[in-house]
């Protein structure tokens, strides 16, 4: 019992420093994230996203996990994690000096992240159409081993749009893949104010060293967990608390990795046995 109250104190303030803040009025862009975890399925996964921006700062993150950081900011205490790395879009830009980062939180709230040093070359096409209410332009930029076809506003005059994304003269509306395997819609444009929390940094990980994290998680999702002495429990279905089968568990996990394993950045895509 000592055990876990030092650490659940320790998870606390660990979290607290994984966090940062901007107090001031901001921009707020909802999108639409449609995703398909598995190529080979028509299963397609809907995501509420937000794209924050103030000043040279933008965050893109999901509903939830925006709400996780001012959670964490203000009781120590966040959401759920999501166990699949592929599943993370959590993204920070600084666009006064071109900077990208692409955030990873593992299980423990650790906090990683990934340089984007992609330089995306966009082809403006002359091709206008009307989304959202907004007169928008054509363009078209290679990412990630994807092709991708963006439509963008002048009437929004903000270079910046979901996900790593940025550089159009005007707020990116709609992007997709050629493979119609990720999908970002703008769905609602609104002024933010008050404090905005969101991650810091957190210590740098090169793509190959994220691929040895993936890996190493996926080998045994629970290794860490398990040489803490922590015991994990599960709700039944019916409301009350069970132990869980970690090596039952543990296969499970793999499963889902294995089966749906169509990360954006398909040109750093690990193969999982």
């Amino acid at each position: 019992m000592k055990k876990n109250k030092i650490f659940r104190r320790l998870l606390f303030f660990s979290i607290l420093n994984c966090l940062t803040s901007i107090y001031a009025q901001n921009k707020v862009f909802k999108y639409d994230l449609e995703y398909k975890p598995n190529p080979l399925q028509d299963s397609i996964v809907l995501e509420k996203t937000i794209l924050d921006v103030k000043d040279h700062v933008s965050i893109f993150r999901s509903e939830k996990e925006k709400k996780s950081d001012s959670l964490i900011a203000l009781t120590g205490l966040g959401l759920g994690r999501k166990m699949r790395f592929e599943d993370q879009f959590y993204t920070q830009k600084n666009l006064s000096v071109n900077e990208v980062f692409k955030s990873i939180q593992t299980v423990f709230s650790e906090f990683f992240f990934i340089r984007i040093n992609d330089k995306l070359n966009w082809e403006i096409l002359p091709e206008k159409n009307k989304m959202a209410n907004f007169e928008v332009q054509k363009a078209k930029v290679t990412y990630g081993g994807r092709n991708w076809t963006a439509w963008f506003t002048a009437e929004i005059p903000i270079q910046d749009g979901p996900y790593v994304f940025y550089g159009l003269p005007g707020l990116i509306v709609k992007i997709s893949d050629d493979q119609n395997d990720y999908n970002f819609s703008l769905t609602e444009v609104k002024n933010g104010s008050g404090t905005m929390y969101y991650r810091n940094k957190g210590s740098e990980l090169t793509w190959e060293q994220f691929q040895t994290l993936v890996i190493n998680h996926y080998s045994d999702p629970f290794a860490r967990i398990n040489s803490m002495g922590v015991p994990i429990k599960k709700d039944d279905g019916a409301g009350n608390a069970i132990s869980l089968d970690l090596r039952e568990e543990s296969e499970r996990l793999r499963k889902i990795i294995r089966e749906n394993n169509n990360p954006v950045e398909l040109n750093h895509k690990v193969e999982y046995k």
